[in-house]
């Protein structure tokens, strides 16, 4: 057998399995003490394939890694600018004893993908934590402590932990109720290890190969800013000149009709309502006065909303017939809302307008929710709480046509279900977020309303809804993440939205209208939590612009097109490396140089064994 041993490892080659990398990732193991950290080896193999990506884990984790995994491969080729439809990744993980899987060890399955992909070794006396995104941005993870004092244990120098959580926050066990802040990165220097924040896996790269990974800036696109701009100012001027006629006829009628009508608090909560309509039409208008389209149009519209319900709630109380004009109300609002959905239902989703019908869709369908809240008020005898929602649903189902108006709806038709797959990409991630976050912050706000986004993707998803899907996924992503490290550097977050934007624009000429849309309007906030929710949100829907239009062009390649990757520039560390960039181009050369080699060898062995 071993004279076959060359040729079959050359026929192996044909294959295109790449040489393993292998990475050391710190780990958290539960024992009877408590949690105690470890050290699990992720041997990365990389070959020609089809884009399936395949983990196996010994023992057996106790949550899901998978979608970590495909997390970390799709930011693998993203930053290498390397179309993984091409190949197969694969992940075998090893420890010997059970441990925590998750998201922690994103980052390093994605720099070690990344070594592999360029031929690049990994630094062994470096090792990191945190979960990827699929921006590329590293995120907070637990039981750094742990993992810090197992990376001591095996000998690294260098420790990487995602940025913002160089202060942590633990219970002392001494104390009853009580909790310390320890200093991880001083931590470390008394453990003899130094410990290094990263915020993105570009970051963590050159900490494990000395080499610098840097992602081409594109330039903004005057063109489809311009068009930007021109879009928005028209929906804003309609909007705007709305909410002024509403607001003049709700204040004159709420200043003509005797109050003898009202209760005091009922009253007092309309002029309220009103005098909050007024400060949003202010602040609209001196948005739009600065150009700010999108965010006066969202202030303007949250206006509206307020002087829906006045008016309505004043028709109500003037009805001789209450419940008769309330049902009448809601029946009205069901019928609109049911003849928009047919209108965005007939729409065909094409390659230029899917932007717009997931925003249309996604409106319409909040509006049919807000109205079903409505009706159950209604059947609980709670006729305020009905208005309430009822005037919400109403102009939310009115702006899913405002979006759809925005599309020009030229270009090829595009069938749903091509977007199937990246829909499952995206709700698998959000189920590995979602889960994460919540066991980290069960009781906060966002978590929850993460956790109802998140069904919500599930539920479109089994219903064909693909695109919604996606979208519903990116707000429960947006919604676990956020609070996890909203103090993050608030600037670094807005640069990140920023590159997106152009690369969406410069790579493939395509207006991101949503990310512009929450990238204005994150400027627009003082709060830090809001300015990270939008500036989170705008990168997300950047990213996913870009991931519909590659799943979109891959149909198209199939029929015989080509993929055009955009450029990476890759520059040496501080320290001497003679290392190359692997080029892709040369592996068919090399495969058919090594096919002539085997088939040499192996006629010449099975020769001289029949001789």
């Amino acid at each position: 057998m071993k004279r076959y041993s060359i040729p079959l490892l050359l026929l192996l080659s044909l294959n295109g399995v790449f040489g393993d990398v292998t990475i050391a990732v710190p780990a958290v193991s539960t024992t009877d003490y408590g949690y105690v950290g470890t050290i699990i080896n992720i041997d990365v193999r990389v070959s020609n394939g089809s884009g399936h990506v395949f983990i196996d884990t010994l023992p057996v984790t106790e949550m899901d890694m998978q979608s970590s995994a495909r997390i970390a491969a799709k930011v693998a080729f993203d930053v290498c600018n390397k179309n993984q439809r091409d190949y197969d990744v694969y992940y075998i993980i090893r420890s010997k004893v059970p441990i925590i899987g998750g998201p922690s060890a994103g980052g390093a399955l994605c720099v070690a993908t990344v070594a592999q992909l360029n031929n690049w070794s990994i630094n062994r006396d470096v090792m990191m934590t945190g979960m990827i995104y699929p921006d590329g941005g590293i995120g907070p993870v637990g039981g750094i402590l742990e993992k810090l004092k197992a990376a001591k244990m095996s000998g690294a120098r260098r420790f990487l932990i995602p940025y913002g959580e160089r202060y942590i926050t633990v219970e002392d066990p001494y104390i009853e109720g009580g909790n310390i802040t320890v200093d991880v990165v001083e931590y470390g220097r008394k453990l003899g290890i130094e410990v290094v924040e990263v915020k993105s896996i570009y970051d963590a790269i050159y900490y494990f190969t000395n080499y610098t990974l840097v992602e081409e800036n594109y330039t903004p696109n005057p063109v489809l800013e311009a068009l930007y701009r021109r879009k928005m100012k028209g929906l804003a001027d309609r909007i705007l000149k709305l909410a002024r006629n509403n607001y003049h006829y709700v204040k004159d009628k709420l200043e003509r009709d005797p109050s003898t009508k009202l209760s005091y608090l009922l009253e007092r909560n309309l002029k309220r309502r009103l005098e909050g309509a007024g400060e949003n039409l202010e602040v609209a208008e001196k948005l739009y006065s600065q150009g700010n389209y999108y965010s006066a149009t969202s202030k303007a519209f949250g206006a509206i909303i307020d002087l829906e319900f006045i008016n309505s709630t004043l028709n109500y109380m003037e009805s001789r017939d209450k419940r008769g004009y309330l049902k009448d109300y809601l029946v009205n609002i069901q019928e609109d809302i049911k003849n928009k959905k047919e209108v965005i239902k007939n729409k065909k989703l094409k390659k230029d307008n899917f932007e717009y019908i997931l925003a249309s869709k996604s409106r319409i369908y909040e509006g049919e929710d807000l109205l079903d809240r409505a009706w159950r008020e209604y059947y609980n005898n709670n006729p305020l709480s009905a208005i309430e929602y009822a005037s919400y649903g109403k102009w939310r189902g009115e702006s899913a046509l405002w979006w759809l108006g925005l599309s020009n709806g030229k270009g090829e038709v595009v069938e749903e279900c091509q977007l199937m797959p990246l829909a499952q990409k995206y709700l698998d991630n959000a189920e590995v977020v979602v889960l994460y976050s919540s066991m980290v912050l069960p009781e906060v706000g966002p978590i929850e309303d993460a956790e109802e986004k998140l069904e919500k993707a599930r539920e479109y998803y089994e219903k064909g809804e693909y695109l919604l899907s996606i979208g519903e996924s990116i707000d429960a992503y947006v919604y676990a993440t956020t609070p996890l490290n909203f103090n993050t550097d608030i600037e670094y977050l807005r640069e990140r939205a920023e590159k997106r934007i152009n690369k969406v624009m410069g790579r493939y000429g395509y207006l991101p209208i949503s990310a512009m849309g929450y990238y204005e309007y994150a400027n627009s906030f003082n709060d830090s939590f809001y300015r990270a929710l939008y500036y989170k949100y705008s990168t997300a829907y950047a990213q996913m612009d870009m991931d519909i239009l590659q799943e979109i062009d891959h149909s198209c390649r199939e029929q015989g097109s080509t993929f055009i990757p955009g450029n990476v520039s890759v520059s040496p560390g501080t320290k001497p490396v003679e290392r190359e960039v692997s080029h892709p181009t040369l592996y068919p050369v090399v495969y058919l140089l090594v096919g002539l080699l085997s088939g040499v060898l192996i006629g010449y062995f099975i020769r001289r064994d029949n001789s």
